[in-house]
């Protein structure tokens, strides 16, 4: 007796989600002649017809994707989640949140648990997907799901076909010299972020190529990465700047959280802030306009940020083309934590 055919197995040969091989088998006009051609030539070779339960499962739509996220208490994952949230509800969806909590095992229950609960689409923002190098066996799980329904990603994930939707760290970083050198600021530290993380390596060999540009010299000990991207992390990385004989007159830091530490660390070393050092981040999130003084940060259209997610998810649930990947303007928002020197 040979293999029973299921609609998994077409949706394989095809090279599509299930999810529009679901749309063929159900009429749905939303899918593109040459991929409906595509199906509909591999169901006729199977000769293959879904039971009557199976239909009923293709015919209904959850309206739902799931999103897993790395830590929802961090700010910048916070504004993430809420401006997807608003663009789902706004075209119908309802979001299922997950946070993995930094766990990599986690991640990959979490995964199973969003297919269990027949999520549409799911996102991935932080995580496993930031790494600079690609974890091989979360790839290779994602891509069994791919198999099932869309991933979209925000960071990198080798080996997989999921559409990418990024921040563009070289015009971050750009934003961020250019505003420092116009104060002019001369000696500039980059402090915090680790080096294993997608973004943060982007920032930092901008950081390097920049200051080549500018004419500056690179000075190691003005270079201080942390594995925590909070006010710990940026106290500690501050700390091991200060601690050098010569001192920075501004200093990057790679998130809000992690600029909070770095202007405590200052403070304790009786620098004011910005009259004797310049400080700088990433994210502009809410944490920036509630420290003394406001904080000057580059962050990015958060509502853009979502909506653009959202829409690709649900480009691929209908079985439209997304693009591969999509980067996202950074904005520099100016407050006091810098001035003309």
């Amino acid at each position: 007796m040979g293999k029973v055919i299921t609609i998994c197995d077409i949706a394989k040969e095809a090279g599509v989600s299930i999810s529009t091989v679901s749309r063929v088998l159900t009429g749905n006009a939303r899918v593109k002649d040459d991929k409906k051609q595509r199906i509909q030539e591999i169901i006729n070779k199977y000769d293959f017809h879904p039971n009557q339960l199976a239909r009923g499962l293709i015919q209904t739509k959850t309206m739902q994707i799931g999103i897993i996220t790395a830590d929802v208490c961090n700010p910048y994952y916070s504004a993430m989640f809420v401006s997807c949230e608003k663009a789902a509800n706004s075209l119908g969806y309802t979001l299922l949140l997950s946070d993995s909590f930094g766990d990599r095992r986690k991640e990959f229950e979490l995964l199973e648990k969003m297919i269990s609960q027949r999520v549409e689409a799911i996102i991935l923002i932080g995580g496993l997907v930031d790494e600079l190098v690609t974890d091989t066996e979360f790839a290779e799980k994602v891509n069994l799901v791919t198999n099932q329904i869309p991933v979209i990603v925000t960071g990198r994930l080798d080996g997989t076909n999921c559409s990418r939707v990024n921040i563009d760290g070289n015009r971050a970083m750009e934003l961020v010299m250019e505003y420092l050198i116009s104060c002019r600021y001369k000696k500039i530290a980059f402090a915090g972020g680790s080096p294993t993380v997608k973004f943060t390596a982007e920032l930092r060999a901008a950081y390097h190529k920049l200051l080549k540009s500018y004419g500056f010299s690179y000075n190691p000990a003005f270079d201080v990465p942390n594995e925590y991207y909070d006010e710990n992390g940026g106290y500690a990385a501050m700390t091991q700047i200060l601690k050098e004989k010569e001192r920075p007159d501004a200093v990057i830091a790679v998130n809000d959280l992690t600029a909070a530490g770095v202007m405590r660390a200052a403070t304790e070393h009786h620098l004011r802030i910005p009259d004797d050092i310049g400080i700088i981040s990433f994210d502009n999130t809410y944490i920036a306009p509630l420290v003394t003084p406001q904080l000057t940060s580059v962050g990015y259209n958060y509502a853009e940020y979502g909506e653009t997610i959202v829409k690709n998810a649900v480009a691929a649930i209908s079985g439209d083309g997304v693009p591969h990947e999509t980067l996202i303007e950074p904005v520099l928002a100016v407050r006091q934590s810098c001035r003309v020197r």
